[in-house]
Formats: structure tokens, C-alpha cells, sequence
């Protein structure tokens, strides 16, 4: 049963890894899915005697990873986002494309800043009240 676990706390992570490889390189972010996801499940299983420490393990991994992404999509647009703008030909429509690129991407940024940060913020909680030792009366 913790092979399974592992293998699902793997996959998930891996996922999350590969939303993040897709921000920098689409070509290349199903190798790193698939690489990641078998890395991940190999660590998670490695010495986790129970269930529980697999997911907790995996809640640390993905509160880092879904943390990580909105600081990528706000970083990755100024090595990226000036393409549609070199590209515009000069006149009022290349100036409309223009603004709508930079208006579009940016509440695209805001959008995955803060669901990004949340879930993040969730997994930590959820990781930390899993590792704290239950109190006995």
C-alpha cells in the first residue's frame, strides 16, 4: 500500500512540476513530468515507514512547488513577454496588441500569484498539523 501512495503522491507532484516546467519550456515539460514524477515517488518511498509520511512528504513538496510558481510567472514574462511587443508593427492596432498582451499577462500573473500562494500556503498547513504529534488526554 505505500508503493501506491508513493506512486499518487508522486504523480501529483509531478503534475505541479510540470505547470512549472511549462512556464519556461512547453517542449520540454513532459520529460520533466515524467522524470520528476518517478524521482518524486522513489524519495517519498524511501524511508517513509507509514502512509502518512508519504503525504506529508508530498504536502512539503507540493506547498514548495505551488509557492514557486508565482514567482516564476512573475520573473519568466520580462525574458519572455517582450517577443509580442518586438513584434508589433508600429500604428494604433500594434499599440492596441501590445496593451492587450501586457493586460493579459498581467492578470494571468495576478491570477496564479495568489492561487499559487494560497494553495502553498494551505499545503504548509496541512504538512505541518500532519507532522505535529497528537496530544493524548
Amino acid at each position: 500500500m505505500r508503493i501506491f501512495n508513493a506512486v499518487i503522491a508522486g504523480l501529483l507532484t509531478g503534475l505541479l512540476l510540470y505547470f512549472l516546467a511549462a512556464l519556461a519550456s512547453v517542449k520540454a515539460a513532459f520529460y520533466i513530468f515524467v522524470i520528476g514524477t518517478v524521482l518524486f515517488a522513489f524519495l517519498f518511498y524511501r524511508s517513509s515507514r507509514t502512509i502518512g509520511t508519504i503525504w506529508t512528504k508530498a504536502c512539503l513538496v507540493a506547498a514548495v512547488e505551488c509557492l514557486v510558481i508565482p514567482l516564476a510567472s512573475l520573473i519568466l514574462p520580462l525574458f519572455y513577454g517582450q517577443q509580442t511587443v518586438q513584434t508589433a508593427q508600429q500604428g494604433a492596432q500594434a499599440a492596441g496588441e501590445a496593451f492587450g498582451s501586457t493586460l493579459g499577462g498581467g492578470l494571468v500573473n495576478l491570477l496564479t500569484g495568489y492561487t499559487g500562494f494560497l494553495i502553498g500556503i494551505l499545503l504548509l498547513a496541512i504538512a505541518y498539523f500532519s507532522v505535529k504529534p497528537a496530544r493524548r488526554c
